[in-house]
């Protein structure tokens, strides 16, 4: 069942997902797959303390699409028609042992200032203090190459300590010269030493790739924290 959600915390959650046979993404088996709860506030995280891989990036950079892509799930995290609707951390459960957390995208389209400050502070206390957190994926449109919002936000995240993982994505969406160009704009925007791994949730390019990162930054931690 899905917990009822803590005050200030919107009622339309997404589903949850928890009968499905297993299904392969790149080498990776997923047995399950679920939505344990949405939070507004960082005394409201999972009590489960596994480790977390959370996602961000610019609202409609398809974060919602490549999350389910990872998942193995077409609906599992919600891809909303307005831009930017996430307003809430979501955490996601992937075979019983570690979250994936679907975070607010930056930018955060038809919001007040109020609002998208209010995320933007949350956001940033929840990487700053959740100890549970291990990584970042940061999706950049391969077509548009990194903006100043983009920038400045890696570079905020990365000042706590946090591994950030640049991931470029809708690949699909660009033909060579255009993917070779976005691909060579995002490594030096963001001080990358070679070209970021591309993705498509459509095609499904660079899943297996992306979940070999995931479980790398995941066991690399846990090594460190036994250490």
């Amino acid at each position: 069942m899905i917990e009822n959600a803590p005050k200030g915390t919107k009622a339309n959650l997404p589903p949850k997902t928890v009968h499905h046979s297993p299904v392969m993404v790149g080498d990776y088996k997923i047995v399950s797959a679920e939505f344990v709860k949405g939070s507004t506030s960082i005394k409201h995280l999972p009590e489960e303390r596994l480790p977390q891989i959370a996602f961000l990036g610019r609202s409609n950079v398809g974060k919602s699409s490549l999350m389910n892509a990872l998942m193995g799930r077409k609906d599992l995290v919600k891809v909303g028609r307005t831009p930017g609707k996430t307003r809430e951390l979501n955490f996601f459960k992937v075979n019983g042992k570690f979250f994936l957390v679907d975070l607010p995208g930056v930018g955060f389209a038809k919001v007040s200032n109020s609002k998208r400050d209010q995320m933007a502070d949350f956001i940033r206390e929840y990487v700053e203090k959740c100890k549970d957190l291990k990584g970042l994926v940061y999706l950049v449109d391969v077509r548009h190459g990194g903006h100043a919002i983009d920038i400045e936000t890696v570079e905020a995240i990365r000042a706590t300590g946090c591994p950030v993982l640049i991931v470029a994505s809708k690949r699909d969406k660009a033909n060579q010269s255009e993917l070779a160009k976005g691909l060579r704009s995002i490594k030096e925007k963001f001080g990358l030493d070679q070209n970021p791994l591309s993705v498509s949730s459509l095609k499904k390019f660079g899943l297996g790739e992306l979940w070999h990162n995931i479980l790398e930054a995941i066991e690399q931690n846990d090594e460190n924290k036994d250490s």
